[in-house]
């Protein structure tokens, strides 16, 4: 029969490259939607005064996903033929990466933040992963020394506290009068917001807020309100 016509591309124009099938074959999906939930992990951790649970299982998936395709791409980068392929390939892994460490490094200046807070609650340092927990632990000792050496050594006895809770139990507690912004993810109906009203608000799914984060702590905890 005739061949193509002359403005017809060659059949393999059509057909991904080696490299992207392979990419496509280790999960590039799941990839994607691992990126999405450690975007919103990113947000909500942006935004909550207290330190947030450490999302263990997405740390390890995107880790995981991050050594293989990292992998393949080291070894195909030196095949001529794939080599422009695998770059723009590196520059996504290069986003994950990124995005992997902006969500430890704002959770890592929380802890710094409210380092005393979260070590005086066991149910605030449940919430760490055990190298967050490695770190704060360390961290308190180094600000203890450094202050205690500058400051409270000069100090007459009864004034050498560090870090101790004072009478209302609260050490360096994060406000959590604070504003944030929400979405509400399933219908809540009406829910009092405020203690000393009676009123009540409703919460309807879709809807989006700006709450005080106290009176809606157990709904984010429970993933019933996302913060944004």
């Amino acid at each position: 029969g005739p061949g193509p016509g002359p403005g017809a591309a060659p059949a393999s124009a059509d057909r991904p490259s080696p490299a992207a099938a392979t990419m496509d074959a280790m999960g590039e999906d799941t990839l994607n939607e691992d990126i999405g939930k450690l975007r919103n992990a990113w947000v909500a951790e942006s935004t909550c005064p207290d330190i947030r649970p450490f999302d263990e299982d997405l740390f390890a998936d995107v880790s995981e996903q991050i050594q293989n395709q990292q992998a393949f791409i080291d070894k195909t980068v030196t095949e001529t033929d794939e080599a422009f392929t695998a770059s723009l390939y590196q520059m996504e892994i290069d986003r994950v990466k990124f995005s992997l460490a902006r969500y430890l490094r704002t959770r890592l200046l929380k802890v710094e933040s409210q380092v005393l807070h979260i070590l005086a609650s066991p149910e605030q340092k449940a919430k760490l992963s055990p190298a967050e927990l490695d770190y704060a632990e360390k961290y308190e000792r180094l600000v203890k020394e450094h202050f205690t050496h500058c400051v409270l050594d000069e100090l007459p006895e009864p004034f050498r506290k560090f870090g101790e809770a004072d009478d209302a139990g609260d050490a360096l507690r994060p406000n959590q009068d604070t504003y944030v912004f929400c979405r509400i993810k399933e219908d809540l109906g009406e829910v009092q917001l405020d203690h000393t009203m009676d009123s009540r608000t409703p919460l309807n799914a879709g809807d989006l807020q700006v709450l005080r984060y106290l009176p809606i702590q157990a709904l984010v905890e429970n993933d019933e309100v996302v913060l944004i």
